[in-house]
């Protein structure tokens, strides 16, 4: 197949997928600039919009709709070309004017609930921005989905969020995961080393991309405050930038952070946790084995990727019985899942954990054993490709009879 692709970044999600996939098939990465290298890809430039006036709605709506129409111009010259299948992200609205360019069967992938998850949590119930930025959000992403011959989203969950006329038309899949060799406890005491974090103290880990509301970062600070109460040698790992990106709760805590917002309700110094910021991608891999279990808090999401790279690691998890976890967790076999605000179950399942090493294992070993098996580049790959094949077939013209 000939592929056109097209990504908010050279390294994201999806680049797993593409570099599997380019083994069998032509591709073309249209990527932002300063983004395309891409090694055996034709890579595409454009340069992504930005606006900056207006009110919330008004700015994110532009700048995915100037986005979009700038990936169309970067296509434009691509015309002349025949390509089997167009895939991009229905959510930044890239798919929106693809097909008038190229005429091609469109794929696109959705996330949601996106900025849906600034109403993941009551107590900071949303303003009128938020809400009118969510619904225009929405009707963007809608207007794509309706215009996509199939649509991939990551997981059951995320699918029972799209409008369901498009239902017809959808196919779950998660993305792909490195899985490598499991780790033994030798190797993973070298990394704490290798890393100065305490080579034999209890390790518990939070990782998400922000610590923020719908993340749960509060959770999970109450929780560590209960672990260190019943493990007092127990050390904290949290990787994350103290900063919201989905949720509403800045316009209650009055320009104060939600980190700190967590660490002051729940009595925590914060200096009884060890906080590192967004790590390079083999650093925060290697951080994510070094801990003894990672709780995930999580209130609303489609996908988590932090969790998926713990399950490839072997690292046990403690996940919120919400979203997309139940898919994946066999409760006491691959995982556990606990009530999202219950921190004395969070507690006693990380308590567990952390003081017994034969539980420690057998969860972990059971966790990496779910990644090898539904979650690798390549099980992904062969996915994505499924529903790129489907896709082109839609509008191939059926062979006349001889």
């Amino acid at each position: 197949m000939k592929i056109l692709a097209i990504a908010l970044a050279r390294h994201s999600q999806f680049s797993g997928i593409l570099e599997v996939l380019r083994r069998a098939h032509e591709i073309t990465l249209v990527a932002p600039d300063g983004t395309g290298e891409a090694p055996g890809l034709l890579s595409v430039p454009f340069t992504p919009v930005r606006v900056a006036s207006g009110s919330r709605a008004e700015r994110a709506v532009g700048s995915f709709l100037g986005t979009a129409r700038a990936v169309a111009d970067a296509v434009e010259p691509l015309g002349h070309e025949r390509f089997d299948v167009v895939f991009g992200q229905a959510s930044f609205g890239c798919t929106h004017e693809i097909r008038r360019v190229t005429g091609a069967p469109v794929v696109s992938h959705v996330e949601l609930p996106g900025r849906e998850m600034a109403t993941a949590r009551p107590e900071f119930p949303p303003s009128r921005e938020d809400v009118e930025a969510g619904e225009a959000h929405r009707a963007l992403v809608d207007q794509s989905l309706r215009g996509s011959d199939l649509i991939i989203t990551p997981s059951r969950h995320a699918a029972g969020l799209l409008p369901p006329d498009v239902a017809p038309r959808v196919r779950v899949s998660m993305e792909g995961f490195r899985v490598g060799p499991l780790r033994d406890a030798a190797e993973r005491r070298a990394l704490r080393q290798r890393h100065g974090l305490p080579a034999d103290a209890p390790l518990l880990g939070y990782f998400g991309r922000t610590l923020e509301a719908m993340r749960g970062f509060d959770v999970f600070v109450q929780t560590a405050r209960e672990v260190r109460r019943a493990l007092p040698g127990a050390a904290f790992l949290v990787v994350g930038e103290p900063v919201t990106h989905y949720g509403s709760e800045q316009a209650a805590l009055g320009g104060e952070s939600f980190k700190d917002f967590a660490l002051r309700t729940a009595g925590v110094a914060e200096r009884e946790l060890m906080f590192r910021g967004l790590q390079p991608f083999p650093v925060y891999r290697e951080l994510l084995a070094a801990v003894d279990a990672a709780v995930f808090p999580i209130f609303e999401s489609a996908g988590h990727w932090s969790f998926f790279d713990s399950l490839a690691e072997g690292t046990p998890a403690v996940a919120a019985r919400r979203a997309f976890f139940p898919e994946v967790i066999a409760e006491g076999q691959n995982g556990f899942l606990r009530d999202v605000r219950d921190v004395a179950g969070f507690a006693e399942r990380c308590v567990a954990l952390l003081t017994d090493p034969a539980l420690r294992a057998r969860i972990g070993r059971a966790a990496w054993e779910t990644a090898r098996r539904d979650f690798t580049e390549e099980r992904a790959a062969a996915r994505y490709e499924a529903a790129f094949e489907e896709a082109a077939r839609r509008q191939r013209p059926a062979r006349a009879p001889a």
